[in-house]
């Protein structure tokens, strides 16, 4: 069985390979690109109760060549029960996995209604942010195209089908 793309460049290459029509066919659904890190870890003070996140330096986001352009599908896993949430976290037993120690096991899940796509943080020691604005544990956040989600100290942009087959699109005109 072939790999699966992971970076938008290796879908750039994809695209290229099967047709703008296949392409959107096969890649439909929302995803997750990996942005950056928003903060560096530091000691943790003994007044911090449960956060693991050390001392942000500043408001930028720090690239990481093993983050930026890495695309996560929002789907279900294999073998998942139809119906629930799509979980994310560092577990295995998520359908979506972030190896990353600022996220919690079980962190976030999307979920997909009539009305759109929304994301309820399953109360993490991190906490989880829409657009820079942390998003209450476990009530359901609603999110649009385009938006920034911060999950432990992991920013992504969050796009629906049409703006991720749009920004392969631009990065394979690119190469």
């Amino acid at each position: 069985m072939e790999r699966e793309p992971q970076y938008v460049r290796e879908f750039a290459e994809e695209l290229k390979t099967l047709g703008p029509t296949a392409f959107q066919v096969k890649y439909r659904g929302s995803v997750l690109v990996g942005v950056g890190l928003v903060a560096t870890v530091a000691d943790r003070p003994l007044s911090w109760k449960r956060r693991t996140l050390g001392a942000i330096p500043d408001d930028g986001v720090h690239e990481t060549d093993t983050i930026v352009g890495r695309v996560w599908r929002i789907r279900k896993g294999e073998g998942a029960q139809r119906g629930a949430g799509i979980m994310v976290g560092q577990s295995a037993d998520n359908d979506l996995i972030l190896p990353e120690y600022t996220v919690s096991t079980h962190h976030l899940s999307f979920g997909f209604d009539a009305a759109g796509m929304s994301i309820t943080d399953l109360g993490s020691l991190n906490g989880t942010k829409v657009d820079g604005v942390l998003v209450e544990p476990h009530s359901v956040f609603r999110i649009k195209d385009r938006q920034q989600i911060t999950i432990g100290r992991i920013c992504f942009d969050y796009l629906a089908s049409e703006s991720f087959v749009d920004t392969v699109r631009r990065e394979s005109e690119r190469r």
